[in-house]
């Protein structure tokens, strides 16, 4: 089996593919690497999937796209695979259409992103960061914060993350309403403590919004200033998704005005620029896009473990099908 690497030289390829697990990969066959030390282009791409059967890709700092004239020189090509989410911004409905196997890591990582989320909420709720930076300026604040525990949540999308943070709040007694247009209610009867509702519902009267949904054309800037106009006060918004399905300007308007409050571990430009009127505002935490950055070598092994089941012939565990990856982030 020839399985090309095409993560180009550099920090992000160790941290996914130490030593160690390069070596189990070359135990599964003849494996090809990158020997860039920039995102390849299409030109370069298809020297290099040249008789290669089993690509790994990792898109985080960029890749070309397999469009039909990048297949067109792999001949040989049945598996792609990525250590991270969403396959959508490098692969193009050629790959489907000519049959080849897509595998990704994305619900290994939804889980952590989910946890992540969680992390938000309750730091959010309890002002965590707020009242460290008061302790630290000599400010002993014991006012009452606020809890999780009965909170009524807001979920924009739902999704693989969506669905793994329900399984975690269901300790805590929430009551949650999503708006997804792609679930209907008989999708969430196992969850008694869901409602299905429109946009509109699901942003008003919550003490917490979490934004959940793919950034697609439909959800560019999804939540805009009418919409965010629409949290009640106190509001608590969060967001793990991707930075465009919020309106970043609309939204720095309505913090600004001390009305809601924010965690955003996703920007409109990342990384966030030290200019962006975000920095300066006491009613935002802001991370820098981590929420799944946990074990990343553990994504990878997922992959690594992926490849070798197809080389055995046995069920792939990981497939993305069709129509996930229609609706996966762009």
């Amino acid at each position: 089996m020839n399985i090309l690497l095409s993560l180009h030289t550099g920090k992000l390829k160790q941290q996914f593919f130490p030593s160690p697990l390069l070596k189990q990969l070359r135990a599964l066959g003849n494996l090809r690497e990158n020997p860039h030390s920039t995102v390849c282009t299409p030109d370069e791409l298809k020297v290099m999937l040249y008789q290669i059967e089993v690509c790994i890709v990792m898109a985080w700092q960029g890749a070309p796209r397999f469009t039909k004239e990048v297949l067109d020189q792999a001949k040989d090509l049945k598996l792609i695979v990525t250590p991270g989410g969403s396959v959508a911004t490098f692969l193009t409905e050629a790959v489907y259409e000519r049959g080849i196997e897509v595998c990704s890591a994305n619900r290994v990582m939804a889980k952590y992103v989910a946890e992540g989320t969680l992390a938000y909420m309750q730091t959010g709720m309890r002002q965590i960061v707020q009242r460290q930076a008061e302790m630290k300026r000599g400010i002993w604040n014991p006012a009452p914060c606020r809890s999780l525990l009965n909170a009524r949540i807001g979920l924009i999308g739902l999704g693989t993350v969506g669905r793994f943070l329900l399984e975690m709040l269901q300790p805590f007694n929430v009551k949650v309403k999503i708006y997804d247009p792609y679930i209907t209610q008989e999708m969430m009867e196992t969850y008694p403590n869901v409602t299905l509702c429109s946009l509109e519902d699901t942003l008003s009267a919550q003490d917490i919004v979490s934004v959940h949904a793919s950034k697609t054309e439909e959800t560019w800037h999804l939540l805009n200033k009418e919409r965010l106009a629409l949290m009640k006060d106190g509001t608590l918004l969060i967001n793990t998704a991707r930075g465009a399905i919020i309106d970043e300007q609309a939204l720095i308007a309505e913090l600004q005005t001390g009305r809601i409050h924010a965690v955003l571990d996703v920007f409109e430009q990342e990384p966030l620029p030290l200019s962006s009127e975000l920095m300066a505002l006491d009613h935002a935490v802001l991370m820098p896009h981590v929420a799944g950055m946990v074990e990343l070598e553990r994504l990878s092994l997922t992959m690594v473990e992926e490849i070798a089941r197809f080389g055995r012939g046995d069920e792939l565990l990981y497939r993305v099908p069709f129509e996930q990856f229609q609706h996966m982030t762009r």
